[in-house]
């Protein structure tokens, strides 16, 4: 993939007090620099990275458990909307997902995410259900769903 397209692959450890950085700008109850390493030690989690220029654009993070891969994170540094990076890191995640035994993705989304929900409904995810209150803010979640193998109807 070209540079001004961004360049995929995995996230350095290195690069956790940039993550660390967005996580701050994007979430309000981002997670700190202490626990992104030890999600990033733990042999369930994987992270991947997209960069442009050498910094760091965008990362997406889940944690695999017997079938499921439960989405961490997907952010775009907001510098970087736009470019079509929150599908794509989701989509090219999906074979390292597998390759650890994964069948599908799981994940939250705030409901005040609408920029989050339109990515997910763009590239086929699906909207299975809502959790009053998940968020620590009282917010609450919409549970969002990607089978690996879905058999698509006529």
């Amino acid at each position: 993939m070209a540079e001004e397209q961004g360049t995929l692959g995995t996230l350095s450890y290195a690069e956790l007090p940039r993550v660390a950085e967005l996580e701050a700008i994007v979430f309000p109850e981002p997670l700190g620099l202490a626990a992104l390493k030890r999600l990033y030690r733990d042999p369930s989690v994987r992270y991947l990275a997209i960069r442009e220029g050498g910094r760091l654009a965008a990362y997406f993070g889940f944690q695999v458990a017997g079938p499921t891969a439960h989405v961490l994170a997907n952010v775009t540094d907001p510098l970087c909307w736009g470019r079509g990076y929150g599908g794509r890191i989701l989509r090219e995640a999906e074979p390292l997902a597998r390759a650890m035994g994964a069948r599908w993705f799981l994940g939250e989304v705030r409901v005040s995410n609408t920029r989050q929900q339109a990515v997910l409904r763009r590239i086929g995810w699906r909207e299975i259900g809502r959790c009053p209150a998940f968020f620590g803010n009282g917010e609450d979640a919409i549970v969002v769903f990607h089978c690996f193998d879905e058999v698509k109807g006529p």
